[in-house]
């Protein structure tokens, strides 16, 4: 599965901030888990089986003007 990283954020509140606006766009966004060694949550949008579909989603969220980066 493809994901497409929208941010690595210290707190979580700024992660589920981020999730939340996310969701009112209409994207799939979550946090994603976190190695107990990471101190970092991960805001993801995702998953895409087809790498051609995650590459579609990061780029309407370019648009959006987000950052983002294709994670597998």
């Amino acid at each position: 599965n493809y994901f497409v990283q929208v941010a690595a954020v210290t707190k979580q509140e700024d992660a589920d901030a981020l999730v939340d606006a996310l969701k009112k766009k209409s994207y799939p966004a979550f946090v994603a888990a976190n190695p107990a060694s990471d101190k970092l949550f991960r805001v993801q949008v995702g998953p895409f089986s087809d790498v051609k579909d995650a590459e579609a989603m990061r780029a309407r969220l370019i648009s959006d003007g987000y950052n983002p980066i294709l994670k597998k």
